[in-house]
């Protein structure tokens, strides 16, 4: 059996997968960072007014794209899943032939 070098390996690296992850990862911290600003905006002004309303409107807002993200994320996950079961199915039947 002749081994394989490395650049004659089939399959998806993590090289290709991980950039990915690290966009949502980085959306992910970025709407906590909105939402940590937006609540201590919301905080500095006097209650009941109209910039203390519009930054609890605005944390509202933005609290509800999280569980967006994490589906995001989900998909990613499983579409990297995904892939490299089949090109790991087709790169097999490929060395076969």
């Amino acid at each position: 059996m002749q081994k394989l070098k490395f650049s004659e390996k089939k399959g998806v690296g993590l090289g290709e997968i991980l950039p990915a992850f690290v966009i949502v990862a980085a959306v992910m911290i970025l709407i906590v960072l909105l939402i940590y600003v937006f609540g201590v905006l919301g905080g500095s002004f006097e209650e009941h007014s109209a910039p203390a309303n519009a930054a609890a409107d605005a944390v509202e807002h933005t609290a509800r794209a999280i569980p967006m993200v994490g589906i995001l994320f989900i998909i990613i996950a499983i579409g990297a899943l995904i892939a490299i079961l089949v090109v790991s199915l087709v790169g097999g039947a490929q060395r076969r032939s």
